[in-house]
């Protein structure tokens, strides 16, 4: 928590920020899909929830344009065929939901904030169609809105340090701006390499192309 000094206290006092409606409203909400998607898995066998929401171009070419935002409440039930890792994709989008939202919502308000999260979504499942017009599989998780949210902060704040945890364990410290370029060089890294190809790389990309260009816009329109 971020901490001030007082003129009439020597000792730091701790800054309280409003509750983050938004952030745990978008975090309750994925967790409450994501639940509905195993009780589905294991009473029908099948992720029907998920390939509900999911977008693909089967989807858009049946103008279900509803699943360009639905798609990102989704995650995978089962990572690499193992149903051990089920937990994997969503946490992997909730921590660091968890641990950037709440700074950026106070930064930009809630309806910003808001509009940087579904447009992240949007535009990242966008490019990703631009790149994949004729993909078979679809799409499903928040992580283009997170790199959406990632950029976004880097962009805003980027000398704040922070303290990555990397495969959740290795603690490491940075700032937002190294933070955001590292993670979307390790995207660029695995679209050449040809890594992870069940990846949506390009949607990760997509959605830090636009949380970057949304702080610009917010400043530019600031100043005006």
């Amino acid at each position: 928590m971020p901490e001030e000094i007082s003129e009439t206290y020597p000792y730091p006092v701790p800054i309280k920020r409003p509750f983050a409606w938004v952030t745990w409203i978008l975090v309750g909400s994925t967790v409450a899909v994501f639940i509905l998607q195993l009780l589905a898995l294991y009473f029908y066998g099948d992720d029907v929830v998920g390939d509900a929401l999911a977008f693909s171009s089967q989807a858009w070419a049946e103008h279900r344009y509803w699943t360009l935002l639905t798609y990102a409440w989704a995650h995978a039930v089962v990572i690499f065929d193992d149903p051990g890792l089920f937990w994997l994709h969503i946490v992997a989008n909730m921590v660091p939901l968890i641990c950037i939202g709440p700074a950026l919502e106070d930064f930009l308000g809630k309806w910003r904030f808001l509009g940087l999260y579904l447009g992240g979504a949007i535009v990242s499942v966008l490019v990703w169609y631009f790149f994949n017009p004729n993909a078979q599989e679809p799409v499903i998780g928040a992580s283009g809105a997170i790199f959406a949210l990632i950029a976004a902060a880097g962009t805003a704040a980027p000398h704040a340090r922070v303290v990555v945890y990397f495969f959740f364990v290795l603690p490491i410290p940075m700032s937002l701006r190294v933070l955001a370029i590292t993670a979307c060089g390790m995207e660029i890294a695995l679209i050449f390499l040809h890594w992870l190809p069940e990846v949506a790389h390009s949607a990760h990309l997509g959605g830090a192309a636009f949380g970057c260009l949304y702080i610009m816009a917010i400043r530019l329109t600031s100043r005006g």
